[in-house]
């Protein structure tokens, strides 16, 4: 594994702030300024892809592709395939991983197997897709390295139903990497292994670890999960502190998520006013999952106030989940409602 130097400590520090900005940083980027080149495209691009900050890496790609500087325009190349990946469109990735690979240079050939990694993974060839990590793996690149033994120990991650080594060995290499893109969500991907073979002291161990991710979404996934075991081990004020972490995110599916099981929490404990406020919070997410289960939430309490009128519009809403078990809900509401009214 490459040592970080100092400069490398103070670019990962400052990209950390960088990605946080998606709506800033991008509006100041210039094609051919010094400061503009493979390294910050390639980190810029992906981390906003990675957030799904589309417009951001779109506005990287661009002014990389303008660039005079082969290497860079790679790089945009780059970002554009990790885009089209992110919309299905697996051909058009690869023919722009094609291009930037014809720039002839170590660090664009690592990025290019990363990316053409991902892409093979994403049609389903696992093989091929083993393949190219390792190449990642052998370029000497930390942030590469990091990068790619993520996405690698990812993939055996969902190719297991519970522990597996190899999968834990190449996850701990993203974390030994130091690149924050990579560490909090590979110590997230660690966490599961443990909780998927009942591990529960070093789940909760990596879990906790995993919250301070820089990664948003990794961060909220984390904060949930944590707050699950120590609701299930009885400390509900850990619980509770987790669950609003995760509700505060700005991932749509885990800060709806949590918002539902500390809303949950906050009704059992009688505090029905700030429960109400988090369960309208989840129903007006774009995540539909947890918005349906806010509406249902949502219709049983209106019934307990005495408002049908205002359950039957949450219920009704809820009934269109695929859920059974909600749905079930919601039809005993509903009748609850009809008969109240004979």
């Amino acid at each position: 594994m490459p040592n970080r130097t100092t400069a490398d400590e103070e670019f990962d520090a400052d990209l950390v702030g960088m990605l946080a900005a998606p709506h800033a940083v991008p509006l100041g980027l210039k094609p051919d300024v010094p400061w503009f080149d493979f390294d910050l495209v390639i980190e810029l691009g992906l981390g906003y892809v990675n957030r799904g900050e589309s417009a951001a890496a779109e506005a990287v790609a661009t002014a990389a592709l303008a660039s005079r500087s082969a290497k860079v325009q790679a790089a945009g190349q780059l970002v554009t395939a990790l885009l089209q990946l992110s919309r299905g469109r697996y051909r058009r990735a690869w023919a722009r991983a094609g291009k930037a690979a014809k720039v002839t240079d170590p660090d664009v050939a690592a990025e290019v197997a990363f990316a053409r990694g991902l892409i093979l993974e994403g049609r389903g060839n696992n093989r091929d897709a083993s393949h190219q990590y390792a190449l990642v793996a052998e370029s000497g690149r930390y942030r590469s390295i990091g990068r790619g033994a993520l996405a690698f120990g990812e993939m055996l991650l969902r190719e297991t139903e519970g522990w597996d080594q190899d999968a834990y060995d190449v996850l701990g290499a993203a974390v030994d990497s130091g690149f924050p893109e990579a560490v909090g969500s590979a110590l997230l991907a660690q966490a599961t292994l443990a909780d998927r073979s009942g591990d529960m002291d070093m789940a909760e161990f990596l879990y906790r670890e995993a919250t301070g991710a820089s990664v948003p979404r990794a961060a909220a996934q984390a904060a949930f999960h944590l707050g699950d075991i120590l609701r299930e081990r009885g400390d509900l004020a850990g619980a509770r502190e987790q669950f609003r972490a995760a509700s505060r995110s700005s991932d749509p599916e885990f800060s709806a998520k949590g918002a539902l099981n500390l809303g949950v929490l906050l009704m059992e404990a009688g505090e029905a006013a700030e429960a109400i406020e988090l369960f309208g919070f989840a129903a007006a997410s774009s995540y539909e999952p947890a918005a349906a289960r806010g509406h249902g939430h949502l219709g049983l309490l209106s019934i307990d106030a005495g408002d049908p009128r205002t359950a039957e519009h949450h219920l009704r809403i809820a009934l269109r989940c695929k859920d059974p078990q909600l749905q079930a809900g919601a039809r005993k509401g509903l009748d609850h409602i009809r008969n109240s009214g004979r």
